[in-house]
């Protein structure tokens, strides 16, 4: 199979992608992280990682918290050439992809070969009567929907890759063909919506996944192009979930996926795709089962999304907790509180805001609030809503009220 990048001025390279060419030997059991900015760098290293049988890490390196991080776990960058002993070293795991989880704090999610070759056979199952013969990624392949979909597939199923550095919504209508599998957000869904142009995309299939797509975006995307939208839903600990095309109100859940609910309706998963191990501080096993922050209804042929918890923000294949954002404001001197809640935006590309509350001793800018959680988490655009009280209420126990 080739990886195809196109270049601004349209010229394309080509990189063939093998063990013969990819292959190094010395990096065998070796644990090194993948995160720069290049979706090219990171796309080879990832496949030279894979057929070398190297360990790696993923992650943004704007994201200062986790480059921090590998320094203190003693993990190197994967160009170096040092050879460093980690706790990770005994662990069986591929990919290990960061997620922020429920404490507010990033957690690892360690997946086996077996995890990922699992869930690539499940979603070649799906795909198989599209007979997909090119795939066009315009997410990151650092996170798990970007690695699974945008490289794994393809490369199981010898399938060639195209992408560019900095895909705008026109690009794609140039270069999706036939049986093309176009890997996107919501966001490039929404974006293309807003095109004057238009073409018959009736053999393409679009994949999106990250946040759920609303009912008019997706109608006004089949009339406009005839093309289908298959939604992803799951996460980075779990796995793929489940799957819906175009406006069918209920998510079926993959092969070999089980679902369960609590008493609370909260949706808990158990699947080969599951992470067994999670890793926060210290290693923690999962049984293959993971409880979500999700609340379903469960119905014949399978489920709707009642809602997710206003504790996790997501945005272009990443997710962050409330509480781990309330913690970088609260780092802060001049704020003593700080409240933060996700609230869906229908008339917004990005679909969610931030909706952020501060008990300060000054008044801050939307600007420099924004500027501040970009240098501490990354350096994506996301819309907030700032607010400035004289007290964030407190219980008994000096915890913040959620109201």
């Amino acid at each position: 199979m080739k990886l195809k990048v196109i270049n601004d001025d349209g010229s394309v390279k080509c990189h063939d992608i093998s063990d013969t060419h990819l292959k190094d030997e010395s990096l065998s059991g070796d644990v090194r992280y993948i995160g720069t900015q290049s979706k090219e760098e990171n796309a080879l290293n990832i496949y030279k990682a894979y057929f070398s049988k190297a360990k790696v890490i993923l992650l943004d390196e704007t994201n200062t918290f986790l480059v921090d991080e590998m320094q203190r776990l003693n993990i190197v960058d994967f160009s170096t050439n040092q050879k460093q002993k980690t706790i990770f070293d005994r662990e069986d795991f591929t990919f290990m992809y960061y997620t922020s989880g429920s404490t507010g704090m990033p957690t690892g999610a360690l997946k086996t070969l077996d995890n990922i070759i699992s869930e690539v056979e499940s979603v070649t199952k799906l795909l198989q009567s599209y007979s997909i013969n090119k795939v066009i990624v315009t997410v990151p392949f650092i996170h798990l929907y970007g690695t699974l979909f945008g490289l794994m597939y393809p490369l199981l199923n010898e399938i060639d890759i195209v992408f560019k550095e900095h895909f705008l919504p026109h690009d794609l209508l140039s270069i999706a063909d036939p049986h093309t599998m176009v890997v996107t957000t919501p966001l490039y869904i929404k974006a293309l919506n807003t095109l004057t142009e238009a073409k018959d995309l009736s053999q393409t299939l679009f994949v999106s996944s990250t946040a759920p797509l609303d009912e008019k975006s997706i109608c006004s995307f089949n009339e406009k192009f005839s093309a289908d939208i298959m939604q992803i839903y799951g996460s980075t600990e779990t796995g793929g979930i489940a799957y819906k095309i175009n406006t069918n109100p209920l998510w079926k859940p993959f092969t070999q996926v089980d679902i369960y609910t609590n008493q609370a309706q909260e949706l808990e998963v158990k699947s080969p795709f599951v992470s067994r191990k999670l890793y926060a501080n210290s290693f923690i096993d999962t049984k293959g089962k993971i409880k979500t922050f999700d609340y379903i209804e469960e119905e014949k042929g399978g489920f709707t999304l009642i809602g997710r918890s206003a504790k996790i923000f997501k945005l272009a294949g990443k997710r962050y907790s409330t509480v781990h954002i309330e913690h970088i404001l609260e780092s802060i001197s001049d704020i003593h509180r700080a409240l933060v809640f996700v609230v869906l935006k229908k008339d917004s590309l990005r679909g969610e805001c931030l909706d952020i509350t501060l008990e300060s001793s000054k008044t801050f800018t939307k600007r420099e609030i924004k500027k501040l959680l970009q240098d501490n988490l990354s350096n994506l655009k996301f819309a907030i809503e700032l607010h400035h009280v004289d007290k964030i209420v407190v219980n008994q126990l000096g915890k913040k009220l959620r109201i």
